[in-house]
């Protein structure tokens, strides 16, 4: 059977080749991303790009990415070359970057604080393929009941001096990162008034690192300041989780059929009707490591458990009531101060002695506010696993999210002359170098990696007094290891030094 050409295709044969391209977003605000793709027929060599309509080539890439940094709108130009021929497509207002209070749709670029605030208007979206960086400083105002949903990619990465902010003037349903195929980071966020999870992954990656969930709240099962769904590789680490609430499960965190991290948290001063912190259900068998737990509301305890058996090392759990109510569940407990103790190797039951912790329980007091460092004579202080990798100072681990630093002498003949430096990149893909130093007397030295629950991954002979080392993320069998917080120590002759880092695949 023969076919009829149609018209376009005749105009294409004859034409032998004719440009043509597209985008993967042709909308939002500033600083919009948009990657082109060309779609060009023919076999074209060289390809011309002009991306602002100025009539000026912007680039010679076949599939250029271009940032747009000012409201309004842009013709696209491209022309395909083959040989001596050419030819030329001009798409007129193809790119609409658009004032940033009024976002809705799709979203993608870089989003920065020179012009902060970006206002949410409608459910905007980041779809697969694009990434939305949000850089540190810049505010995030969501309004109408809205929600900001992640299929590509989000790297909300602030700092300590620039936290990124997430709030509303009226109610606003959180981040939703769903089946995203990329890795996520929330790193030096606060999120304060979402009416559902604050934070919510299913079947998806991502880092929550070093931010603050402030009186969110929901009436639903899941978690007012994270809920995670359906996925082990989420790691919860270094956040302060405060003054939360819900009329049902947790205050805090809810995980459904994830066995994720949950590190270095504190997590206080939450209240819901069932557990005050958190709830694990369906074989969600986390690990919860060194976090502070306390003065929360639950009826039922602070933690609920149904089908999930978590691991519980380092920790710090303070409740006036149950610590744990359990439906075929059996947490194992470790090496944590436990309100009316707890069976257990290492646990104790005394008042852990906070620095300056909220008079009362629950939301009616400000978490955020109180200090739940250790006082120096607090019963966690080096009383963690002894397996666990030590505390930065070099000491045994402390129970609880914030380590008590001892005092270094100012007579100790090594605190000028060895050191290793904190790793760069951090969080870091693929690899990355720690520097060292070591005194000229020093005779044998070791650079070790340990995972978040203190198993050794790698270890390195240092020969030299100063040099770096490569950490590709591989154990010392050269197989790759999880995405999560690992620690590296160096130590010889009686001298050691311990840093954190951040590994994301």
């Amino acid at each position: 059977m023969s076919s009829v050409p149609s018209a376009l295709d005749d105009a294409i044969a004859s034409l032998g080749m004719y440009a043509n391209f597209e985008a993967n977003i042709t909308q939002g605000p500033p600083q919009l991303g948009v990657q082109f793709t060309s779609t060009s027929s023919g076999n074209p060599d060289t390809w011309e790009w002009d991306l602002d309509g100025d009539g000026t080539i912007d680039s010679y890439e076949e599939n250029p990415f271009w940032l747009y940094d000012a409201v309004g709108s842009y013709d696209v130009s491209l022309t395909i070359y083959e040989g001596t021929e050419s030819n030329t497509l001009t798409e007129d207002d193809f790119i609409t970057v658009t004032d940033p209070s009024n976002i809705y749709g799709n979203v993608a670029g870089t989003w920065t604080s020179a012009y902060s605030p970006y206002v949410i208007t409608g459910t905007t979206t980041i779809q697969p393929g694009c990434l939305l960086n949000i850089e540190p400083n810049t505010e995030i105002i969501v309004n109408g009941n809205s929600k900001l949903e992640v299929k590509g990619q989000i790297i909300a990465q602030g700092s300590e001096r620039g936290l990124i902010e997430f709030s509303t003037n009226d109610q606003w349903k959180g981040i939703k990162i769903i089946d995203s195929s990329e890795d996520n980071v929330i790193d030096y966020c606060y999120f304060t008034g979402a009416t559902e999870s604050a934070v919510e992954i299913e079947n998806s990656s991502a880092e929550i690192l070093n931010s603050i969930f402030y009186e969110n709240s929901n009436t639903s099962q899941k978690g007012p300041a994270i809920n995670v769904i359906e996925t082990n590789d989420v790691l919860i680490s270094g956040n302060s989780i405060s003054n939360n609430t819900s009329s049902i499960l947790s205050g805090g965190i809810v995980l459904d059929n994830s066995s994720c991290t949950i590190s270095h948290n504190i997590i206080v001063n939450n209240e819901a009707m069932f557990a005050g912190a958190i709830g694990m259900k369906n074989g969600s068998d986390a690990a919860l490591v060194n976090n502070t737990i306390a003065n929360n509301i639950g009826n039922y305890a602070c933690i609920y458990l149904l089908s999930s058996s978590p691991i519980v090392n380092n920790c710090i759990l303070i409740h006036d009531g149950l610590i744990f109510t359990t439906f075929s569940s059996s947490p194992t407990v470790t090496y944590s101060c436990v309100t009316g103790g707890y069976t257990g190797t290492g646990n104790i039951s005394d008042d852990p002695l906070f620095l300056d912790p909220t008079t009362g329980d629950g939301p009616t007091y400000d978490g955020l506010a109180a200090d739940w460092s250790l006082q120096d004579t607090s019963p966690c202080i080096d009383t963690g696993d002894p397996a666990s990798p030590p505390d930065p100072d070099g000491t045994r681990a402390d129970m609880g999210a914030l380590y008590y630093h001892h005092q270094i002498s100012v007579d100790d003949p090594y605190i000028e002359t060895i050191y290793i430096s904190q790793n760069s990149p951090n969080p870091f893909k693929g690899s990355t170098a720690i520097s060292y130093s070591l005194p000229k007397n020093c005779t044998h030295a070791t650079l070790t990696i340990y995972n978040i629950i203190g198993d050794k991954v790698n270890e390195f002979t240092l020969d030299d007094t100063q040099g770096t080392i490569v950490w590709n993320g591989l154990n010392s069998s050269e197989k790759p290891v999880a995405s999560g917080i690992y620690f590296y120590r160096l130590q010889g002759d009686s001298i050691s030094q311990t840093r954190k880092m951040v590994y994301m695949k």
